[in-house]
């Protein structure tokens, strides 16, 4: 049986990854519902990728429209793709994932079968068996298995999404000004501020890819809450995290200075047992996560959780108070539309 083709159109960016571009090529033309067109925007590659994409010939009868734009962030891509897209109907994607079968299906269906539909919210989660290194298995764990399951009122990340471009139309676009992350975030939060005609695709059919490195995990935390940062999103989190982390080290090196210089022991005593206090409770709470990963690992186990929540909530931070200052500059017009909507996450 032929799979089912409907007139919608597949959008993504890529920068750098032939090896991404192939396995994505590979699993939509074994979609049980394929695109009319997929647009694929190139932000530059220089390993090959966008010749690769120039040369690609689709093996199912669907268009292939690739634009190359130097130099472009995820969000002008998205919105280049999306307004190169020659149908109503979008579902966008990251490369990089990998996807089942129905994915497709379940995202661009409703659309159709409802006029009155916006968007649809798309679910998606990691898989431990695709994990590479005991970090991954670290991250896996601590978030209790990495899925999101997505409802109506969800903000999907726009690895698995579909709406209509009518809607990407009143909202206003992926906002630009971002550097590079947080996008589709901010894209989520202005979506159900516009419009509450929106069902979800509640099973995960795409698969998140995760880093191997305890480097790359934290290079990650610093992108990502970077662009929450330059949207003025989630400030809670750059002031409870942040200053918790700021507050153990400092509570612990001012205990030992008032040891050092003889000072009164109470003194001492009540910095360091605010230490105590603040990494005992640290403890309490990552004790499940520590015995989950025990069944998978058995040395090591307290420390590497203890570095990979500390070392990326630490690089988190950074990245959110750069992304912050710098958005008081160049982000103005993302605040602003956040703002117009009397968003109460936003400065």
């Amino acid at each position: 049986m032929s799979p089912v083709k409907l007139m919608f159109s597949l959008v993504t960016t890529v920068l750098n990854d032939q090896e991404g571009c192939a396995a994505f090529f590979s699993q939509m033309e074994a979609q049980t519902c394929l695109p009319d067109e997929i647009v694929i925007v190139d932000g530059g590659s220089k390993d090959g990728t966008w010749e690769f994409l120039q040369n690609y010939k689709p093996n199912q009868p669907y268009s292939l429209r690739v634009i190359q734009e130097i130099g472009c962030n995820v969000a002008r891509g998205r919105n280049l793709a999306i307004a190169k897209a020659k149908h109503e109907i979008i579902v966008s994607t990251d490369i990089g994932c990998t996807w089942e079968t129905q994915w497709l299906e379940d995202l661009a269906k409703p659309l159709f079968a409802d006029s009155q539909l916006e968007a649809v919210m798309g679910s998606w989660q990691v898989r431990r068996e695709d994990l590479k290194s005991n970090w991954a298995r670290s991250e896996y764990t601590l978030f209790k298995g990495l899925k999101f399951i997505a409802n109506p009122t969800s903000h999907a990340s726009s690895r698995s999404i579909a709406y209509r471009k009518s809607l990407w139309e009143k909202i206003g676009g992926y906002p630009e000004d971002l550097t590079l992350a947080g996008d589709d975030m901010v894209f989520a939060l202005l979506l159900h501020q516009t419009t509450n005609r929106v069902t979800s695709a509640s099973i995960p059919r795409c698969y998140w890819e995760r880093p191997a490195t305890l480097k790359s995990f934290c290079k990650e935390a610093r992108r990502n809450f970077r662009g929450s940062g330059e949207a003025g999103i989630w400030l809670d989190y750059g002031l409870m995290v942040g200053g918790r982390l700021l507050l153990e080290p400092l509570l612990l090196f001012i205990g030992l200075v008032c040891l050092l210089f003889a000072f009164p022991i109470w003194i001492a005593s009540l910095f360091l047992i605010g230490f105590l206090v603040s990494v005992g409770l640290r403890l309490l709470r990552l004790a499940p996560t520590i015995w989950r990963f025990k069944a998978y690992e058995d040395s090591d186990i307290l420390l590497r959780i203890f570095v990979f929540e500390y070392l990326t909530k630490f690089w988190g931070v950074v990245g959110y108070w750069e992304g912050f200052l710098s958005g008081l500059k160049h982000c103005q017009e993302c605040r602003q539309r956040l703002r117009s909507l009397k968003l109460k996450t936003v400065l």
